[in-house]
């Protein structure tokens, strides 16, 4: 598999949203830090709508975005779970 411009950039439409959204959100808002997860969510669909319908690439673009949501779950939950015992 060649790495493509469009593959990189894809790739990084998918880490910086859910990075910036969790560290503004610990920084400002984190007592509402979870719901980055659904901000996340908002952000990939509209970043992707164009890719979400296309048949090929159907699958693969819902295997990632459970993974992010996985990941920016976590690190959501990790944090207010953090702050809620201190």
């Amino acid at each position: 598999m060649e790495l493509t411009p469009t593959l990189i950039l894809n790739l990084a439409l998918l880490i910086v949203p859910p990075v910036a959204i969790v560290l503004v959100f610990r920084q400002w808002l984190a007592r509402h830090i979870r719901w980055t997860v659904a901000l996340t969510a908002l952000c990939d669909v509209l970043l992707f709508w164009d890719e979400l319908f296309y048949y090929e690439s159907f699958g693969l673009f819902a295997v990632l975005i459970l993974v992010q949501l996985a990941a920016t779950g976590a690190a959501a939950f990790r944090i207010y779970n953090k702050q809620k015992k201190d």
